[in-house]
């Protein structure tokens, strides 16, 4: 999140409130649920090497022991499963309405089986090893789960990646890195318990029951490791009847407590117990209300515009009053996922449900939106209306769709994608790789001098079908620009690009026309693709009714553009050449 500053400085008590005001249990969850992710994903791993045998497998096992059977790795471990345990409990108990998305609702679910699971494997590996002698190597431990126990262990190995993927999902969504890596990191969280899974299923049946323990249990230990079970079982059945009866508890003093009504824009009034959230009131009465981040605070969709009662409203958080002030929202509006009333209200949702009336309100904001930097493309036809003069509508058919055919190639031969095509020109998006924005700006304009090619070979197929030759002028700039979906539906919708970016490289290319070139070049592509512009001039170009000016440089044709993009290729055969 970009930092942000406020004039004046702000009173102690502010201060002091903020400082209150962070979640730190929010970041206790992530970080615990982290560090339990870690583990499993060690234990993973370690299972993946049994395809290749169980000797290798219990090669692996001693590093991954030097970490979690460490005192600071077992401390760690098991203080952050305490953590995380009564943590995500509390966030169960403060839910309003169990209406929610089906990947929060799998997060609760299989959050509540993992310890169902795991318990009967930690007792025979790590509580059995401990307290009580009992052989923890590979050896051991297949022989004695295979196969009897393991339709469950592979149930367990499922539930508690699944969970851990989800929620690693969810924590890193917002970064800015995280969209260009989503699919590479989709591939690895399938293929990883997919190994895991052969590497157990080789493992166990090479043990095939044949190991002999050479120090076998004694009576008295194995009624130790018994009771210890009886014991485990006991806290755990006792845990979820506690869990159970506190959220019957909370549901029954939340219905003794007394009413607030908001009344919604467009559906009217609803009435929900005070401390409710207005996200939540949404989500027991079926209002779409979107929230991509789940209700956590951290992505700005569910805000809600305070039509009537905002004074005396709770005051906003640290947090929420950050997230406010990076987008830049006024006094009046609120995140629904946090402003919980404590009086009647009017609001009206700001952000409406893209899609379909059935689609997910809460599905993920990247398939429907995304900032990156990229390099945007404008290209206009010289003189077009002089071009198709006096020409049958066929032979105007016929020039637009080669000429669409081949710039869309020319664009997309070069990582990039047509934006937008129209009659004369188009708008192409270079963002294949928004981590190296040099990349992009080298392949615009490699497109760029591309698209000259193809047409001067238009302007020699169709010499005697047309009255004056084909130019173009083009414009480029590189920054950042928000890809938008536009349209009813995932299935029925096509994705643009919008911002100044491409409203910059429309300008540009419209200032062609004044320098009497072929291309002009803002210098921020310039600077970013690396080549030497040095030898032109920088002009400032005006791009809008505001007087926004561009730095670019005016580059006459595809001759100068080539001697441009040829210098960095001679600089390098020379440096390697030593002179």
């Amino acid at each position: 999140m970009a930092s942000i500053t406020t004039t004046g400085t702000p009173a102690p008590g502010r201060i002091q409130q903020d400082l209150r005001d962070r979640p730190w249990a929010c970041h206790a969850r992530l970080w615990s649920g982290i560090v339990l992710f870690t583990f499993v994903l060690t234990h993973l791993v370690n299972h993946a090497v049994g395809i290749f045998g169980i000797e290798a497998m219990e090669v692996a096992q001693q590093w991954r022991w030097l970490l979690w059977k460490s005192l600071p790795g077992t401390v760690l471990l098991y203080g952050s499963f305490a953590t995380h345990l009564v943590l995500a409990s509390q966030r169960i108990l403060r839910r309003h309405t169990w209406r929610m998305p089906r990947d929060e609702a799998w997060q609760i679910v299989s959050g509540l089986a993992i310890p169902l699971l795991a318990a009967g494997h930690v007792l025979e590996t790590r509580v059995g090893g401990t307290w009580f002698g009992a052989d923890e190597t590979y050896h051991a431990v297949l022989s004695r789960m295979w196969p009897a126990v393991a339709p469950w262990q592979t149930m367990l190995l499922l539930v508690a990646w699944t969970h851990g993927v989800v929620g690693i999902h969810h924590s890193l969504r917002y970064q800015g890195w995280y969209p260009h890596w989503q699919a590479t990191l989709r591939v690895v969280a399938i293929i990883i318990p997919l190994l895991s899974l052969a590497g157990f299923v080789a493992s166990g049946r090479e043990a095939g029951g044949t190991y002999v323990n050479p120090k076998p249990m004694t009576a008295e230990q194995r009624a130790g490791l018994d009771r210890a079970r009886m014991m485990l079982d006991s806290g755990l059945g006792a845990f979820g009847i506690g869990l159970a009866g506190l959220i019957g508890f909370a549901y029954l003093r939340r219905r003794a407590r007394a009413t607030v009504t908001i009344t919604y824009r467009g559906y009217g009034p609803i009435q929900v117990p005070r401390g409710v959230s207005v996200l939540e009131a949404s989500r027991m009465h079926g209002i779409p209300h979107p929230s991509t981040c789940r209700g956590r605070g951290r992505c700005s969709t569910c805000r809600v515009h305070i039509l009537a009662g905002a004074k005396g409203l709770p005051e906003t958080s640290g947090p929420e009053r950050m997230l406010l002030a990076h987008i830049g929202a006024p006094e009046n509006v609120r995140l629904g996922c946090q402003l919980r009333p404590n009086h009647d209200i009017g609001v009206r949702v700001l952000m409406p449900v893209l899609g379909r009336a059935t689609a997910d309100v809460d599905g993920d904001a990247n398939e429907w939106a995304l900032e990156r930097s990229a390099t945007v493309l404008c290209l206009d036809l010289r003189a077009f209306s002089t071009l198709t003069q006096n020409r049958l509508p066929y032979e105007i058919a016929v020039l637009i769709n080669r000429f669409a055919a081949e710039m869309t190639q020319a664009v997309e031969s070069h990582g990039g994608h047509v934006d937008l095509m129209y009659g004369d020109g188009l708008v192409a998006v270079f963002d294949a790789d928004e981590h190296h924005v040099g990349a992009g700006a080298r392949a615009a304009l490699s497109a760029m001098r591309d698209m000259s090619r193809v047409l001067d070979l238009l302007n020699s197929e169709m010499r005697g079908a047309l009255p004056i030759p084909i130019r173009a002028g083009i414009g480029v700039h590189t920054g950042p620009v928000v890809l938008a979906r536009i349209g009813d539906g995932l299935q029925n919708s096509v994705m643009r690009a919008i911002g100044t970016t491409v409203a910059f490289s429309v300008g540009l290319e419209a200032a062609s026309k004044e320098f009497l070139a072929d291309y002009v070049v803002s210098t921020t592509t310039a600077e970013a693709s690396g080549y030497d512009f040095t030898d032109y001039s920088v002009r400032d170009v005006v791009v809008d009714a505001h007087n926004t000016t561009v730095p670019a440089y005016a580059v006459s044709d595809r001759a100068a553009l080539d001697k441009i993009m040829a210098r960095p290729a001679m600089l390098r055969v020379l440096n390697k050449a030593g002179v």
